[in-house]
């Protein structure tokens, strides 16, 4: 599990503890608020034995969609190939990217040792409204890991549509794997779609 995934799943699985109390930046604290109700959403998903297999995965997919701008995050991971794509290239590969964070986070939930995610505060950064947040691990302080959430509005509420972790941007860095996967093909999409099928195939596998 790469630090990027891992910090992403930490997110879903711990509470969000503000250090402060709500910014008078009535935004910047909706924001701090969204990402808050995220963790606690995500822990009690998390922390209930009841809730296994098929019935934890679709809970997670809900919560997924609900906090993140998939449509967004996947076409700007695809990046200036998405115009390239066909219609029946570009559905394909939002199911296979939806299904792969699906699988790649719900697989690692057993693995909760209680970190915690604490906001730490908000900004705004061009367009997005970024909260930022450490991640504690109890055991090991040198193990924290600090995490920006880079947020656009969504009529009343939020979406997250970025995260950088260490001043490393998780999309940007998916993008230039996946850029390079289409280029080292020639320039075909195709290729793509199979390499994350297969990666799929294998994260199924695992549950």
């Amino acid at each position: 599990m790469t630090q990027l995934h891992r910090a992403i799943f930490l997110l879903f699985i711990c509470i969000a503890v503000p250090l402060a109390p709500a910014a008078a930046d009535d935004k910047g604290a909706a924001a701090e608020k969204f990402v808050d109700n995220l963790g606690e959403a995500a822990l009690a998903l998390v922390t209930d034995k009841e809730i296994v297999g098929e019935a934890r995965r679709e809970k997670f997919r809900a919560l997924l969609n609900e906090h993140f701008d998939l449509n967004w995050i996947g076409q700007f991971v695809l990046g200036r190939n998405w115009p390239r794509a066909s219609p029946e290239q570009r559905e394909t590969y939002l199911k296979l990217f939806e299904e792969s964070l699906v699988f790649t986070y719900t697989n690692q939930f057993d693995n909760y040792s209680g970190q915690k995610f604490e906001v730490t505060g908000n900004g705004e950064n061009g367009r997005y409204t970024v909260v930022k947040s450490e991640i504690i691990d109890p055991v090991n302080p040198q193990g924290n890991v600090l995490v920006d959430w880079r947020l656009i509005k969504d009529g009343e509420t939020f979406k997250i549509v970025d995260v950088v972790i260490e001043g490393i941007s998780m999309g940007i860095t998916q993008r230039n794997e996946y850029t390079s996967v289409i280029e080292s093909n020639g320039g075909k999409i195709d290729p793509l779609l199979a390499r994350m099928e297969k990666i799929l195939e294998g994260l199924r596998k695992r549950t």
